[in-house]
């Protein structure tokens, strides 16, 4: 048990360290563009949707409040960068974000930064290691939830 607590203790700094460092190199990379880590976590999630995400759903895609959501994606809007989709009709917070020429712009500017980083980062680990280390690492991440979500350690 003792070895569980040791790897444990090193893997919850690890992942403290590559989140810090990410977000490091992400500030770093969207200079070009006046983008934050933030900006860049909210415009991945809206080109991997379909037809755009609502505050609701891209709060919980990013895994962030939605006051947080509010002020990145108010910041988005006035760079141009998202627009809200003029099909939907209600609320201002049922409407969806979509990404603007110019969102799509800074997008392919983050994806090919991101295989370049990836290409340096695990160049030399085998592919089938990396898919079992993202396979472990999200059951880790569903576990750790759900016992949140059990209330077990959470709020």
């Amino acid at each position: 048990m003792e070895d569980k607590i040791k790897r444990f203790g090193k893997f919850i700094l690890s992942i403290d360290r590559i989140s810090k460092n990410i977000k490091r190199i992400e500030n770093n990379v969207m200079q070009k563009y006046d983008l934050r880590s933030a900006h860049v976590m909210c415009l991945l999630n809206l080109v991997n949707s379909n037809d755009g995400l609502n505050s609701t759903e891209l709060a919980e895609a990013c895994g962030v409040d939605k006051a947080f959501i509010s002020r990145i994606t108010g910041e988005l809007e006035n760079s141009g960068y998202i627009t809200r989709n003029q099909n939907d009709h209600g609320s201002i917070y049922k409407c969806k974000f979509i990404l603007t020429d110019s969102g799509l712009e800074v997008n392919k500017y983050i994806h090919d930064s991101i295989a370049v980083i990836m290409g340096e980062v695990s160049g030399n680990i085998p592919d089938h290691k990396l898919r079992t280390f993202y396979e472990v690492l999200l059951v880790i991440d569903d576990n750790i939830a759900f016992q949140l979500k059990e209330e077990k350690y959470g709020n």
